[in-house]
């Protein structure tokens, strides 16, 4: 069939009138279904810290697929917000480049028929859509550091952790010498609230940093010799510190427990 036969053109430009139908496209919004498998890896976790008697060697299996497919889900949520972020400026170009067509009426038919004047296809627009590398998802840093610490933490929740907020090499954890205290240095309690500072790392039971700014814009942090000088507003929920304070109560109960049968022997 000649050009000239086309009964209908092959791409016309976005009508006025259908602007509001082409807004309606657009990717499924999956951030409450991510939101809700991160929490399932929450309370997975919570449970395996609390079962009973855990012990090194049962932990670490379970930690590691986890962590496995944690990291699958994420990859999966920064390339669905990636293609999310494609979609838009898909429409972006496509919304640009028809509006600088002719629009189409009764003396420009015949020339977008016969392909003198050309619209874009937003379909070939798609074929042809480049991509952008995924980005990493925002949930997953501080959940991925309580599954590479666990198994370590279970085993010493005092254990000292090198660079915990940028480790140099993720797949290989070392663990230095020394404890890390798991009271707070300003109530000399043992914590109840961590909150670890922005700027130093330095942690403190929130009471404890409360009441030591209290009437204070900004102050010297009460951690010996550091420079830092900070606000309530430096200071943020500290997981970490919670799991380790949390698993050093659950070993001092399972060793209470071990001491009172062995009492019970006794008599």
């Amino acid at each position: 069939m000649a050009q000239d036969d086309n009964p209908i053109p092959k791409s016309v430009p976005l009508h006025q009138q259908a602007g509001k139908y082409f807004h309606t496209l657009h990717t499924q919004d999956l951030s409450n279904l991510y939101q809700q498998c991160y929490k399932q890896f929450d309370e997975t976790i919570n449970q395996l810290v609390d079962s009973p008697s855990p012990s090194t060697s049962n932990i670490d299996k379970p930690i590691a697929d986890l962590t496995n497919i944690y990291k699958l889900l994420s990859t999966h949520e920064a390339e669905s917000n990636s293609f999310h972020n494609d979609i838009q400026n898909l429409k972006t170009t496509f919304k640009i480049q028809s509006d600088s067509c002719p629009q189409i009426d009764l003396s420009t038919w015949d020339k977008y028929r016969t392909g003198e004047i050309t619209a874009p296809q937003l379909s070939e627009l798609y074929l042809n859509m480049p991509g952008s590398e995924p980005s990493a998802a925002v949930n997953s840093t501080a959940t991925l550091k309580i599954l590479k610490v666990l198994p370590y933490i279970w085993n010493d929740p005092t254990c000292v952790i090198p660079d915990l907020q940028n480790p140099a090499d993720e797949d290989d954890l070392q663990i230095e010498g020394g404890k890390i205290e798991l009271t707070c240095p300003i109530t000399c309690k043992p914590y109840e609230t961590p909150l670890i500072s922005k700027k130093c790392n330095h942690v403190f039971d929130k009471d404890g940093i409360q009441n030591y700014l209290q009437g204070y814009t900004t102050r010297d942090c009460p951690q010996a010799a550091c420079s830092q000088v900070v606000s309530m507003r430096d200071f943020v929920r500290d997981p970490i510190m919670e799991l380790r304070c949390r698993i050093a109560r659950i070993k001092d109960s399972q060793e209470q427990d071990k001491r009172n049968n062995q009492a019970i022997d006794v008599l």
